[in-house]
């Protein structure tokens, strides 16, 4: 079929196809445009959603952590309260150990069949930098005991009463032409612990009631800090 439009009509046609086409396309980018709004709307309140979680997440997690630290510090105190307690009654021991071994000897003055004319205790002095302290010193006039006290003498313990002799000797110029032996004091000690003593020639006492008991008088006297070292080499088990 022939068209009869002229050519303007023609082209005017056409512009205004060309306008609708350009409307719809507006159209639809404007929807397009709502949807995308829309989205980016819901990804923000989603995005707040799991910030607020999260920042609950985070609070929760920092009430649970205080209550942690809180049980934290109460379980510390009360261990902190147990070593002292524990300590002191050690501590306690000790002096009960020691009173009773000091008062024993005080009251007579002897260890076997060797007497002796003083008795001292916790002597303390320092020396060029080096400080120690002695349980119970016993002298007479040409032999002295250092006799050291402990509740419950582990065989670990007996080895120091080598050191404490070495020191005496070093702290205590006075008595180096003094015959010197050493002696352990236990209300407690296992068998090991009286046998590696007698292997040092030390005195073992204990008490029986209230008398003092000598499990050990078979002893080796200390001359000098030399036969200190060669003694602890060839007795160390």
């Amino acid at each position: 079929m022939k068209d009869n439009r002229s050519g303007y009509q023609k082209t005017w046609d056409l512009l205004q196809e060309l306008i609708e086409s350009m409307k719809k396309t507006d159209r639809q980018m404007e929807e397009t445009d709502r949807q995308v709004n829309k989205v980016s709307k819901d990804i923000d309140k989603f995005k707040e959603s799991i910030q607020e979680s999260m920042k609950e997440s985070i609070k929760e997690a920092d009430r649970r952590m205080e209550g942690t630290d809180r049980q934290i510090n109460k379980v510390s105190k009360s261990i902190d309260k147990l070593k002292k307690t524990v300590g002191g009654i050690g501590n306690s021991n000790g002096y009960v150990a020691e009173d009773l071994f000091y008062n024993s000897l005080k009251k007579n003055m002897s260890i076997g069949n060797i007497t002796f004319d003083f008795i001292d205790r916790n002597m303390e002095r320092t020396h060029k930098g080096l400080t120690d302290e002695f349980d119970i010193i016993l002298t007479n006039s040409n032999l002295l005991v250092i006799v050291e006290v402990k509740y419950n003498y582990h065989p670990n313990d007996v080895e120091a009463v080598l050191k404490k002799i070495k020191n005496f000797r070093k702290l205590f110029p006075l008595y180096n032409d003094y015959k010197v032996f050493g002696a352990i004091a236990g209300l407690t000690m296992s068998p090991k612990t009286i046998n590696l003593a007698k292997k040092y020639g030390f005195f073992v006492l204990a008490q029986e009631g209230n008398k003092l008991k000598i499990l050990n008088d078979n002893v080796s006297e200390y001359l000098n800090t030399d036969q200190l070292k060669t003694d602890i080499k060839q007795i160390k088990p």
